[in-house]
């Protein structure tokens, strides 16, 4: 090869007019460098010698050739010898391989390369030629050892790359095709088979089923398939054919490894269960893996396909065996056999068709219409009943004899104590809301009667234990009058109880879905239905609810009436302990028996128990006192003022610094009286009139009719003569009081309260005779402190009479104005002609509530002259106003 190079670069360098060329560069290439199927390069130019400085490179396409022959020759024997020394070839290297032969990549050994490339040569096989002998080869040896599909998928692009209309001749054009229908007709009869074949759980076997479907796509979309195969199927409905037969023989052979030997109703129900389920495993194997390579690769939409068909046959035979379940149903409950059980076989298996229809999230909105298994719920209502009558006898069953075999136990903090039967009532209803839960009925309006259900059986078993435990407190002595009462453990545990059976009807509304209930109802009815469902479920829970806290109120109450005689006893020698002691001691007895008892309450109960027994104890004390002070009163202010700062004591206690009663609990309408009454007697005579008098002027800012007239005056203080200065002007509306249908008006003037003016004697106006509307227009003047007129409850009491020459005056109306706040006293008034006139309007007084300011001065009129004469004057007032009317 050197020599011939070295002959071209000499000749090149003489020309043809004797020039001689410049040196370029050689080359030096082994023959055993060059491969069978020839090379296609560039080279780098050498030197002649390692001085020479040359650059550069040459491309050579170079081949080895035995002889030349047109390329349009074709030799039968040719083609079929090429591919049967490569059928050897592949035979050998896959009885050679450790696995199996789907691992193998398609790659043949150096040697079987360089055999097969030299017969080509040799032979003159074009390149689509040898592309369509690979092809053949492999996809002949593929039907019996189950070759890689990434390899004959590589062999396809490869040929359909190489392929040209007329590249082969007519008989291998019908031997390539004959081919490839082979090939797809082997693929399709695996694809019917493919749950058993490709696993998706075996990710090698996934991996082949991918590449089968890219390999029919592909040869489906080859340029060589669509000319000479023409009218072959379209692949999206070989497809979708071979899936619906592949999915029917798939459900008949695990049916027939599902049926039950014996024919029995259970075993039967089994059978469909374990079917059931065996078909959502596979349609969840086609949501997660199948469906995507079918639907990117071949465009087929397999999971609607698989789905359809396989929901359609599971309902047939479901339906059958669900109208035998329901005929046997019927007939024991019509038959009332109350014995007759219904296994939980059949609850599995309506899960797991509850499971099976979830699937049809996946379907596109047309397809999930008018599903077999839509309305699987309907084949379960005598079931469904018939679940919910045992769930009630068996909660029933297990209620009684969980009080029977009660044991204490801790629960949460070991301070608070509940026994096993509250937790195990709890815990049965518990179940019983799950077991509604897990059964997430699909008609949301139809459920309403079994909800409905539910909550009865609920509500009836937590009122049941109610009265269990409460018979078994009466049982043991608990409500006997007889006997001495202590706070026990036992009393707090069954208090707990029934308040912890209690709690667990609170999550009903919720874990039932009432709401969603009385929303289906209203779309579907009326807001009237929807109104009337919420009413009868709340009037369940709320009866239950009130039952059982009626049981709770009555122990609790119970608890206060065993302690009233002990709290009676204290509170009376709190009430008559001598005057010499404190309250603060007086009251420790009674103190210390509220505080062992609430200790034991307080670490036995739970917080709302505890409240409640404390309102109890609390409400039983306040009525205690309040006993004590009804039956004696007018008492002097120091006995009062014991018992004031022993329920300031008690209040406290009861508080406990935000640890006991709320305080809007303890302050009581009947609280709030008897502090008020308390707080009164331990005042001063003095300071509770100047109180009457603030009261009487807060009655006359609020007085609104006028029924008795107005009174129109003028008051100022001169602070230059300290003398306060009242001008009364005039009256309008004055009642009348005389047989003429009029009056003889006239006003007294007075200073109060008595013990702040007692120097000052009251005045008069002049009488205006015959008149509603008199007018007087007269002054009068007081010399009085600016103290004294700042006092509290300082005022001036204007009396409207009525003049009798010969009977006594009658009485027509009284007003009071304010000391307190007349101008004058802060700075100068400028006189009557500065200020503006006041209109009083006239009221008449009633008689005492007896349990107001003037009741507790008129206890006091027979040891007190100042109350005395207040209250006398006050009394013939008000006698005189009744007589008059």
């Amino acid at each position: 090869m050197g020599r011939f190079f070295k002959q071209i670069v000499q000749s090149a360098r003489t020309s043809s007019k004797g020039n001689v060329d410049d040196f370029l560069g050689c080359l030096n290439i082994n023959l055993d460098d060059i491969p069978s199927r020839g090379i296609d390069r560039w080279f780098e130019l050498e030197g002649r010698t390692s001085k020479s400085n040359v650059q550069g490179q040459l491309r050579l396409k170079l081949s080895l050739s035995t002889e030349q022959r047109p390329a349009e020759m074709e030799h039968m024997t040719t083609i079929t010898a090429h591919q049967t020394i490569l059928e050897k070839f592949i035979e050998h290297e896959i009885q050679s391989l450790p696995s199996n032969s789907y691992s193998w990549s398609g790659t043949l050994s150096s040697e079987a390369n360089t055999i097969i490339h030299q017969h080509a040569l040799q032979n003159d096989i074009t390149e689509v030629q040898e592309a369509m002998c690979n092809w053949l080869a492999y996809s002949k040896e593929h039907m019996q050892y189950a070759l890689d599909y990434a390899f004959l998928y590589k062999l396809l692009r490869s040929l359909d790359k190489v392929w040209v209309p007329s590249s082969l001749s007519q008989d291998y054009e019908e031997l390539f095709a004959d081919s490839l229908c082979s090939f797809i007709d082997f693929c399709l009869a695996l694809l019917k088979k493919q749950r058993d074949l490709f696993p998706p759980a075996n990710k090698a076997a996934y991996y082949r089923l991918e590449y089968l479907l890219l390999c029919l796509d592909f040869i489906y979309h080859m340029k060589f398939f669509k000319t000479c195969c023409p009218f072959k199927k379209e692949l999206h409905r070989e497809v979708i054919e071979v899936i619906k037969k592949g999915t029917l023989d798939w459900y008949d052979t695990v049916y027939a490894l599902a049926e039950p030997q014996v024919q029995s109703e259970e075993q039967q129900v089994t059978s469909l269960v374990s079917l059931t389920d065996t078909l959502n495993t596979d349609i969840q194997r086609a949501v997660k893996y199948y469906h995507k390579l079918y639907q990117n690769i071949v465009k087929v939409d397999y999971f609607t396909i698989t789905y359809k068909q396989l929901e359609k046959l599971i309902a047939e035979d479901v339906s059958r065996a669900m109208e035998e379940v329901n005929r046997n149903i019927k007939a024991h409950v019509d038959e009332k056999d109350e014995d007759y059980n219904v296994g939980t076989s059949l609850f599995e298996l309506y899960l797991s068709l509850k499971e099976l229809l979830s699937y049809k999230q996946y379907l596109s909105p047309n397809d999930a219409k008018n599903l077999a298994i839509a309305n699987y719920h309907h084949w379960f209502k005598y079931c469904v009943q018939r679940w919910l009558e045992i769930a009630q006898n068996k909660a029933m069953c297990r209620i009684k004899k969980s009080v029977e075999l009660d044991k204490k136990i801790s629960l949460v903090d070991s301070m608070v104590k509940h026994s096993t039967s509250a937790v195990d009532t709890s815990c049965c209803f518990a179940q019983i809301r799950e077991f509604w839960q897990k059964l997430d009925w699909p008609d949301t309006m139809g459920s309403y009667i079994y909800v409905t259900k539910v909550t009865d059986d609920i509500t009836k078993g937590a009122t049941y234990y109610a009265d269990v435990m409460h018979d078994k407190l009466k049982q043991n002595g608990y409500f006997d009058d007889e006997g001495q009462f202590d706070v026990t453990e036992q009393l707090c545990i069954t208090i707990n109880d029934i308040e912890h059976v209690k709690k667990s009807l609170k999550p009903l509304p919720q874990t039932l879905g009432y709401s969603e209930i009385y929303h289906a109802m209203e779309k579907a009815q009326s807001s009237k239905s929807a109104k009337q469902a919420r009413e009868a479920l709340h009037s369940l829970l709320k009866s239950a609810d009130e039952d059982m806290s009626n049981k709770i109120w009555h122990i609790v109450q119970r608890v206060g009436d065993k302690m009233r005689p002990d709290i009676k006893k204290f509170v009376f020698h709190l009430t008559w302990a001598p005057q010499s002691v404190p309250a603060d001691d007086a009251i420790c007895p009674l103190m210390e028996y509220l505080d062992n008892n609430l200790i034991t309450l307080n670490n036995s109960l739970l917080r709302a128990n505890f409240d409640r027994i404390l309102e109890e104890i609390w409400n039983v004390v306040l009525n205690e006192l309040q006993d004590q002070v009804e039956s004696n009163d007018g008492k002097d202010p120091v006995f009062y003022e014991r018992l004031f700062d022993a329920l300031e004591i008690l209040i406290d206690f009861f508080y406990a610094d935000e640890k006991g009663l709320s305080m809007d609990l303890i302050m009581s309408e009947n609280c709030k009286l008897l502090l008020n009454y308390l707080k009164l007697n331990k005042t001063s005579t003095e300071e509770l009139i100047e109180l009457y008098y603030l009261e009487k002027l807060d009655e006359q800012v609020h007085q609104e009719s006028s029924a008795f007239g107005i009174l129109n005056v003028k008051c100022y203080y001169s602070q230059e003569r300290e003398k306060l200065c009242i001008q009364v002007l005039s009256a309008s509306n004055v009642i009348p009081l005389d047989s003429n249908g009029l009056s003889d008006p006239f006003v007294i003037v007075e200073l109060c309260p008595k013990h702040v003016f007692n120097r000052y004697e009251p005045k008069q106006t002049k009488v205006v005779k015959k008149t509603l509307h008199p007018l007087f227009e007269e002054h009068f003047e007081f010399v009085v402190s600016v103290g004294n007129c700042r006092h509290r409850g300082a005022c001036v009491l204007f009396t409207v009479m009525d003049h009798d020459i010969i009977l006594t005056n009658d009485f027509a109306g009284e007003a009071y104005f304010s000391l307190n706040s007349v101008p004058g006293l802060s700075s100068d008034a400028g006189g009557f002609d500065k200020i503006k006139q006041t209109s009083l309007i006239l009221s008449q007084p009633q008689a005492s509530s007896g349990n107001d300011l003037f009741s507790i001065l008129e206890g006091r009129g027979n040891c007190d002259k100042t109350a005395q004469e207040l209250t006398k004057k006050r009394i013939q007032l008000i006698e005189k106003v009744q007589s008059q009317s």
